[in-house]
């Protein structure tokens, strides 16, 4: 297999910033903190703008963060223009989904964004274990009890000798 020469891997192409998508995703971090992402094209931002016209430029963007097992939900305002934010102190393996949205100048929220649902991992161990898969102090009793001579690894390196036991010399 011959390797590639460095001017094939990047043939003058790079990525675009903008798709031309309209989109929000949502996408977990870590148990307690989740990523969302957006592009909203210039089109989408225009045809709000002209329905809504002052009501809407005078209004804020939110982030909502809506976590589907409780019904409770955040708000944080956010720039439209960052692209991306992040989202802490979210609950540990629930389910979550993500609008991005206007509250108007009159209090009236218009989501325009709405991400894929997610589930945030278990901040714990499972409560059962796979019999397949057992704790290591299990294989590491195993192990250590094929070792001839006992645990120590300069036992396992130089057996004693049975006659070194017994205290007489060769």
């Amino acid at each position: 297999m011959q390797a590639p020469d460095r001017h094939e891997l990047n043939a003058g192409q790079t990525l675009p910033y903008v798709y031309g998508l309209d989109r929000l995703v949502l996408l977990p971090q870590t148990p307690h903190r989740l990523f969302a992402y957006w592009e909203i094209t210039p089109l989408l931002w225009k045809n709000m703008h002209d329905r809504y016209q002052d009501l809407w430029a005078a209004g804020q963007t939110v982030l909502r963060i809506i976590n589907l097992d409780t019904g409770s939900l955040r708000q944080p305002a956010v720039d439209e223009k960052a692209g991306n934010w992040y989202v802490s102190k979210v609950e540990a393996d629930r389910t979550y989904r993500a609008e991005l949205g206007r509250i108007l100048a009159d209090g009236t929220y218009l989501p325009f964004l709405v991400s894929n649902t997610i589930r945030t991992p278990r901040a714990s161990l499972a409560a059962a274990i796979d019999p397949k898969w057992r704790p290591f102090a299990f294989w590491q009793h195993r192990y250590y009890r094929r070792i001839p001579g006992g645990l120590s690894s300069a036992e396992f390196c130089c057996p004693v000798q049975e006659s070194q036991i017994k205290g007489e010399s060769s």
